[in-house]
């Protein structure tokens, strides 16, 4: 079977303040450590959700979870575990569970 992940947004091939060198491949949220900083790449289709995920998609992009956007993790719940408080470059924190951070696919932003 093969899943292919399309971007429903016009996507740039960089932000204008970063170079290529220093954007990672895309991972989840989920991936992310503590505190490591990322660029909101999309929000993709978790078949968890069933028939809601496109409202849940929804959702997410309106509180903020933008392309373009920096992200980064702020605390992670027992043992490591989600859920997640997250951090938006807006200064909104949210705090979201396991099937929430999957969905949202960024870049890590390596250290300059």
């Amino acid at each position: 079977m093969s899943v292919t992940i399309t971007s429903s947004y016009p996507t740039s091939t960089h932000s204008p303040t970063l170079s290529d060198k220093n954007l990672l491949p895309l991972c989840s949220l989920l991936d992310l450590n503590k505190r490591q900083p990322a660029m909101i790449e999309d929000i993709v289709a978790n078949k968890r959700f069933g028939e809601i995920d496109g409202a849940i998609s929804q959702r997410l992009k309106d509180l903020g979870f933008l392309p373009n956007t920096l992200i980064h993790i702020v605390a992670k719940g027992l043992f490591g575990k989600p859920p997640y408080a997250v951090q938006l470059s807006t200064g909104a924190q949210f705090s979201l569970r396991a099937d929430e951070l999957i969905k949202i696919r960024c870049r890590v932003i390596s250290s300059v």
